[in-house]
This record gives C-alpha cells, sequence and structure tokens, in this order.
C-alpha cells in the first residue's frame, strides 16, 4: 500500500485538462495488495526487535509496516522509539512527516521535514517534500524554491521535476515549462506514472494530433496502472474511437465490477456514441445499483427513457435527480421540455 507525502494526488484533478471525471480512488481499480503478507512482515520486525531491542532501523522498517497497513497509532509508537534511538536518522523523519500528513497535521510535517533538512543539508527529500507541501498551501515562491534547492544537490531527481511541473501548473498555467519538466521526470524514471499522466492531459487539452499515440505509448508502457487505461478509454470515446473506449473500461471493470464510474461511462458512450439505448440504460441502472446518489447516472437514464419515448418513467426519474439537487439545471429542463411536448 502506498501512503507518503504525495499529497500533489489531490491536485492532479484540479490541474487536468479536461473536465471528466476520474474514478474517486477508493473506486478506482488498484493494484492488489496482500494485507497478510504486511502482517507477516510485521511479525518478522517484531520477532527481529525481540532478539535486538536497541536497533533503530528494525523500528522505523516496523513503522512504515504499520504505516502500510493503516496502523497508525502502533505506526507513530515505533517512530517514537526509533528516534530516540537515533535522532538523525532522516529515514525515520520522512515517514513521520508522512504520518503527520495522513493525520492532517500540517504544522508538524512542516517542522518535521526542516528538522531533517537540517539534520543532513546534503538530503534532496526533505525539501522536495517541503515543496510539495508549500505546493500544497498555495505558497508557489517557496514550493519552487525548495524543489530549485532540491535539484540543486543533484541534477538527478525526477520527484523535484514532477513537483516542479506542478508548481508551474498551480502557480503560472505555464503547460510549456510544466511539459518540460513533467518529461525529465518521465526520462529520468520511466516507472514513474504521474508526470506521464500529466503530459498526457496537456496533449489531449493543447496537441490532440499527438495525444492518441501517446496515451496508447503510456498505456502500454504501463499495463497494470488503471489510470493510464482509463485516461486512454476517455480519449477514445470523444475522439471516434468508442468500441475502443468500452474495451478498455470493461477490462477495468474486470477488476472492479462495482465501479459506478465505470459502469455509467460505458452507458455513457452506448447512449451518446454507439446508440444503443438498452445497453447503456442495463448500465446506468447498474451504476444506480453502485452509488444510488449518483446524480448523472440518474439524469443520463431519464435521458434513455426519453427518447425510447417511455416520458412516464423519464419524469419520474427527473424528479428523483431533483429531489436529490434542487437546481440541477439539466432535469429541470428535461421536465419542462416534456411538458411542452405533452
Amino acid at each position: 500500500m502506498k501512503k507518503s507525502l504525495l499529497f500533489v494526488g489531490a491536485l492532479l484533478a484540479m490541474l487536468a485538462c479536461n473536465n471528466t471525471p476520474n474514478p474517486e480512488p477508493k473506486d478506482t481499480p488498484q493494484e492488489p495488495t496482500e494485507s497478510v503478507s504486511v502482517s507477516e512482515a510485521i511479525q518478522r520486525i517484531s520477532d527481529s526487535i525481540t532478539l535486538d531491542s536497541t536497533n533503530a532501523l528494525l523500528y522505523v522498517n516496523r513503522a512504515k509496516a504499520y504505516f502500510a497497513n493503516e496502523q497508525i497509532g502502533q505506526a507513530m509508537v515505533d517512530i517514537n522509539k526509533s528516534l530516540k534511538l537515533d535522532p538523525k536518522n532522516i529515514d525515520t523523519y520522512l515517514l513521520l512527516a508522512d504520518v503527520y500528513y495522513a493525520l492532517g497535521d500540517q504544522d508538524n510535517i512542516a517542522s518535521t521535514l526542516n528538522r531533517a533538512a537540517e539534520i543532513n543539508s546534503l538530503d534532496a527529500r526533505p525539501l522536495v517534500k517541503l515543496a510539495e507541501l508549500n505546493l500544497l498551501q498555495q505558497n508557489f515562491n517557496m514550493a519552487f524554491g525548495y524543489v530549485d534547492k532540491a535539484l540543486g544537490l543533484s541534477s538527478y531527481n525526477p520527484r523535484a521535476y514532477f513537483i516542479k511541473g506542478m508548481c508551474y501548473m498551480a502557480a503560472k498555467q505555464d503547460t510549456a515549462n510544466a511539459l518540460k519538466n513533467f518529461q525529465l521526470a518521465s526520462e529520468q524514471d520511466a516507472s514513474f506514472y504521474d508526470p506521464v499522466e500529466q503530459i498526457s492531459r496537456i496533449y489531449s487539452a493543447q496537441q490532440p494530433s499527438y495525444a492518441l499515440d501517446y496515451l496508447r505509448k503510456a498505456q502500454q508502457q504501463f499495463p497494470d496502472h488503471a489510470t493510464s487505461r482509463y485516461e486512454l478509454a476517455l480519449y477514445l470515446q470523444s475522439h471516434g474511437f468508442p468500441e475502443e473506449a468500452v474495451q478498455h473500461y470493461d477490462t477495468l471493470l474486470m477488476l472492479r465490477p462495482d465501479n459506478y464510474i465505470l459502469l455509467f461511462n460505458i452507458g455513457y458512450v452506448n447512449y451518446v456514441y454507439l446508440e444503443n439505448n438498452e445497453v447503456a440504460l442495463d448500465y446506468f441502472n447498474r451504476a444506480l445499483n453502485a452509488n444510488p446518489n449518483y446524480i448523472d447516472a440518474y439524469y443520463n437514464k431519464g435521458r434513455v427513457l426519453e427518447q425510447m419515448g417511455d416520458y412516464s418513467q423519464a419524469v419520474d426519474i427527473y424528479k428523483e435527480v431533483l429531489k436529490i439537487q434542487p437546481d440541477y439545471r439539466l432535469a429541470i429542463d428535461a421536465l419542462n421540455r416534456i411538458q411542452r411536448e405533452e
């Protein structure tokens, strides 16, 4: 389980170059995690601690395992033990900053990272995380300062280039410099997906002639990464390849059959692009079974029923939409439209 101070994930949607929703993290198909193996790791480290109770590294390793297993309290206990034994271990401070982030304690994140930077001024990792923190807080000048300082220590730092690209996007909407930094991050670490995602979005918005080829290559480069396949499917559905888009959505749906956004997207492609109302209706119903309050699925179900001539049911659906969100303009317009036609 990947838990660290990578809170720029929260900014990815904000800076996206399109308005189509991504699956929410809890609904996005993920690489399978083995909680049992984490528990086994905790037990093995605990056995080692029994034999060597003064080894600070063992405590920080167990804290990492606890944190990965979302056992925050136990992780904090071991972090404190590790710091008592070795108060200058940078890894312990970095982990502590991650724990504070999980707890929403931004003040302690900053003080912890600053302490780590003081202990070892040649370690770029605290500086990159401080850049992330200031990016999140929209202190853009400080974010640029920290990331440039990190890159001053070493020009090889894919995470730093990615954060710098995000700073250009958030602070200045400077896609040219953002793209340059995302490309550097991707070139330095071919396994790093986040810059690839941002490059894909920039191309989709500004250089559509390159976008499809890049998205296909990104999906091939990250075949097991759900978001790469999802981004490709989104592009395909709106650029003349609806059948291929559905194939990619179906692949994702095999991993997470209750993902209401994937179900909705398949319904939407069938309704808008393939004009297959019966299939669309089935998928909108499945999306609503997975999330009964998903208002877009309700509205589009009403549109399908209206198109099929079932005005009575369509009216009922639009009224349900307005119960959830009284100011949903499209549903209001739809009711007025049906009333005029009748």
